[in-house]
């Protein structure tokens, strides 16, 4: 066991400490496309009866119109956060009428680029700014790739607990500033840990390895010729564990660049010089064509959303701000993980033993030793991460694990015992939920992509088949179980509240978007 894990976890137990391992904040934001009962491509507006998609807190819109995004506020136990999100789910499948929630990270039947809307949030200038961004993704990576849902882990300590992570790695911090200057860099060592072993989450969790064959009419199609037929309508890994986080996935690749996780300043140093250094190839498609915008601007990334990371360290913005000012401003409030897929099997797309794990993995993660992450380190990070996307349950695979080759058992089973010592601190249905992850790296016919493949061969049924199967399943769940009276009258107020938000904010607009895209432009160039 590593010294510093080890040092950290006597003093805490020495000191009744391990309290504040359990004094956590989780929230999560969960993806889901609408489709009809056909599996196929919701083209209908957002709901109304959802609210505005602009201003309501936890039902939103991502990419998509027909892509919605269910968010929970940070919550003290992952029964709760997973009970919020499955509440808000409930609610919102039963104002869909003939329309279903797509349960899986690779999306349905796709009928070209143009059956994909882009999400649309009103006529005021923030709602003409996101949709502007998206149709910049679009231009970028094609619409196909946005569709990609996901399930998002949002990870923190209790605020009370930061004087215990003081004392247990014996730092004096006597102002405000100082304190929140050694949370952010705890937060840091966190967030470089989830890269480190962030490969991890696609072996055991990883649930996207098939894919439907429309996926690749709107893409290069010599994409699809290194996946195999699964069948006439189907892609897959046959070894592999996430599509999501493979190639076919979300990345920056058009316009590489690096981002240090060391320090703060480093990190949004280089989101800055992202934002702000043209890319050619987005050059080449231009900001305003024949009258129109195609995107916000023509530099690596239009905004810091687009910066694709399986990690990403937040603080929640105020009104006007950009998360780089928020971070710069109010450092690391909580850690984002965004490498989870979205499970056919479940009606939230994930379960409690997979939210205990994860949480415990976090706190692994935290108390171990973090080290500095170099370019190259981040790339052999990143290449781990990628092999086990794309075949990680194939004895063939070799990790680069500290300069030294390992199979993924191999590289799994050591940070499995570090995480059930953690555990173990943390209650039994945690180290339980360990327990129940080594059964899948000493089998991997037990990990989700292997059962999802197994049943698709049994069934004799496509991707699209399965997916839609079980959605159908949950939808019924939903849509034959009432709602308590006094949780639909709070998601109906929170609707009329939302909407009449974003009356307020359409009828308020001082300037035209021109001048107000200009106004932002200029506003992030000043920041320092």
């Amino acid at each position: 066991m590593p010294h510093l894990l080890e040092k950290r976890l006597a003093y805490l137990s020495k000191h009744g400490g391990t309290e504040a391992l359990r004094r956590v904040r989780i929230g999560l934001e969960r993806e889901s496309l609408r489709v009809d009962s056909e599996g196929r491509l919701s083209q209908k507006s957002h709901p109304a009866t959802l609210g505005s998609a602009l201003t309501h807190p936890q039902i939103t819109t991502d990419y998509s119109e027909a892509l919605l995004e269910f968010v929970t506020s940070p919550l003290a136990t992952p029964e709760e956060a997973l009970q919020r999100l499955d509440t808000i789910q409930h609610f919102a499948a039963q104002q869909l009428g003939d329309e279903m929630l797509w349960n899986a990270s690779m999306p349905c039947f796709l009928e070209g680029e143009d059956s994909i809307p882009i999400a649309q949030y009103g006529t005021s200038n923030l709602a003409k700014f996101k949709h502007l961004y998206r149709v910049g993704l679009a231009y970028r990576y094609g619409k196909a790739m946005q569709t990609i849902a996901g399930i998002h882990y949002n990870f923190s300590f209790a605020e009370e607990t930061w004087p215990m992570w003081l004392a247990v790695d014996g730092v004096q911090a006597d102002s405000a500033d100082e304190i929140q200057a050694f949370r952010s860099r705890r937060y840091l060592d966190l967030a470089r840990n989830i890269q480190r072993y962030g490969f991890v989450i696609p072996y055991l969790f990883g649930a996207s390895p098939a894919v439907s064959r429309s996926f690749f009419t709107t893409i290069n199609a010599k994409v699809s010729a290194h996946l195999p037929a699964f069948d006439a309508d189907t892609y897959y890994l046959p070894q592999g564990t996430s599509l999501r986080l493979s190639d076919l996935g979300y990345s920056n690749r058009k316009c590489p660049f690096f981002v240090s996780s060391d320090t703060l300043d480093a990190y949004l140093f280089a989101l800055r010089q992202a934002t702000h250094t043209p890319c050619a190839a987005f050059e080449r498609v231009g900001v305003m064509v024949d009258g129109a915008y195609r995107q916000l601007n023509a530099n690596i990334l239009q905004i810091e959303n687009e910066y694709y990371s399986s990690v990403r360290p937040k603080q929640p913005p105020q009104a006007g701000e950009t998360p780089s000012r928020a971070l710069r401003q109010r450092g690391i409030a909580y850690i984002e993980l965004r490498s989870l897929d979205v499970s056919p099997y479940t009606p939230t797309g994930t379960d409690l033993d997979t939210m205990r794990f994860i949480q415990a993995w976090l706190t692994t993660c935290f108390l171990l030793d973090s080290e500095p992450v170099s370019r190259r380190a981040k790339m052999v990070y990143d290449s781990n991460l990628l092999g086990v996307a794309d075949n990680g349950r194939s004895d063939e695979r070799i990790l680069d694990i500290d300069g030294e080759p390992a199979t993924p058992m191999q590289a799994l089973m050591p940070l499995l015992d570090q995480v059930e010592m953690v555990s173990g601190l943390l209650g039994e249905p945690y180290r339980d939920s360990v327990r129940k992850q080594r059964s899948k790296v000493a089998d991997s016919e037990m990990a989700p992509s292997a059962r999802m493949l197994r049943e698709m061969r049994e069934h004799q049924e496509s991707f699209h088949a399965l997916v839609s199967r079980y959605s159908k399943q949950h939808a019924a769940r939903y849509n034959e179980t009432p709602l308590p009276a006094e949780t639909r009258n709070e998601f109906e107020a929170l609707a009329a509240t939302s909407r009449q938000e974003q009356q307020r904010l359409e009828a308020s607009d001082p300037m035209n978007f021109d001048d107000y895209l200009a106004r932002y432009l200029a506003d992030t160039a000043q920041m320092g």
